[in-house]
């Protein structure tokens, strides 16, 4: 509960809280019913004092870096235990005549892959190069907070950016990184009308902005492991993409699924209110009082997604040993999706 009011915890800043109390004990959540059958998070946003105007600005920067990553093996180290795992297979003959005449992978070969003779033939692709080392977030925010004995105020704006830690190609109007904006702000306000009439005029709004990539984390991240770095470079000489004929047993290039599966931006903004309404009724009963409060929320979102199949090429030798580049699918496929969502909550509360 905000403030008394059935919301979402990740609409809120930091810098908005005043108190955060966890309910977790069957009397203390009694009176929440069913829904607090598994503990109830009380959130109190501030508020305004009766004192000279006090501003607050915060600045954060941080950069997060993954506790450990994969390391990929480069190609001829793993040619090279492709061939002496082929060794075993065999029954473990005389290992120098194994290696000459029938290793799959000849010393030959694995110079070309060490010495990087040819890249698009003799390829060494390290898929985690598409990982940043870290990746950084930062977040802004700023505070008014004031008032009179008659109105008292807090106001608060707050900026939150995060990026992701996908290497993309970022061109015009395409950018398959994650990534998220947020804008907060918020603005509380009480007003003494009379000596025993109170009335508080609450609202906060937030406007979000996503961006990820057409093809999932979870995807991208298991090919860069298990998608083997001598087949293919990640992208041929020329700049075209790259593939082999049946992306390898169904792993994919991973390059292609970053930079080439498209992405989806997201555009959601939400808008909370709340009035209450407090009267002393001393005159019937000295002590008695009664408030009503009403509250409304509103959102929308917007989602754009293009997805598109840009042209693969894979190696041709030649008889002659030149190399040509021979189309892998049939054409390129170019998708677009809009989706406009809403969202509205009215709540009214006597007590």
């Amino acid at each position: 509960l905000v403030d008394g009011v059935p919301r979402a915890m990740n609409d809120l800043d930091t810098d908005e809280i005043e108190t955060f109390t966890v309910l977790k004990d069957a009397a203390a959540t009694a009176v929440y019913g069913s829904e607090g059958a598994n503990g109830v998070v009380l959130i109190t946003t501030k508020r305004g004092r009766a004192q000279k105007t006090v501003v607050s600005f915060n600045a954060q920067y941080s950069i997060a870096t993954p506790t450990r990553m994969p390391e990929l093996m480069n190609s001829w180290d793993y040619l090279s235990l492709w061939n002496e795992a082929s060794w075993n297979d065999a029954g473990n003959p005389d290992w120098t005549n194994y290696m000459q005449n029938n290793a799959p992978y000849s010393a030959e070969v694995l110079d070309m892959y060490r010495n990087g003779t040819d890249r698009d033939l003799y390829p060494n692709s390290i898929w985690t190069d598409l990982l940043a080392d870290n990746t950084h977030n930062q977040r802004y925010t700023i505070n008014f907070r004031g008032g009179s004995e008659k109105t008292r105020f807090f106001v608060s704006g707050a900026f939150y950016d995060e990026k992701g830690i996908f290497k993309s190609n970022p061109i015009d109007d395409y950018d398959a990184n994650i990534g998220v904006k947020r804008y907060n702000l918020r603005s509380n306000v009480d007003m003494d009308i009379t000596r025993t009439t109170k009335l508080s005029v609450d609202m906060s709004g937030q406007y979000r902005t996503k961006n990820n990539p057409g093809s999932s984390s979870e995807s991208i991240f298991k090919h860069i492991v298990v998608f083997p770095t001598h087949l293919i470079p990640m992208t041929w000489s020329d700049g075209t993409a790259s593939a082999v004929t049946g992306e390898s047993d169904g792993r994919y290039n991973p390059y292609n699924l970053l930079n080439y599966s498209g992405y989806t931006k997201q555009w959601s903004a939400a808008l909370q209110s709340k009035v209450t309404l407090k009267q002393e009724l001393d005159f019937i009963t000295k002590g008695l009082k009664a408030h009503v409060k009403g509250a409304y929320n509103s959102s929308v979102s917007f989602t754009k997604k293009r997805r598109g199949k840009t042209p693969h090429y894979e190696p041709l030798i030649q008889s002659d040993g030149s190399v040509v580049l021979r189309r892998v699918d049939e054409e390129t496929v170019l998708g677009y999706e809009e989706a406009i969502g809403r969202g509205k909550d009215l709540s009214l509360i006597h007590i």
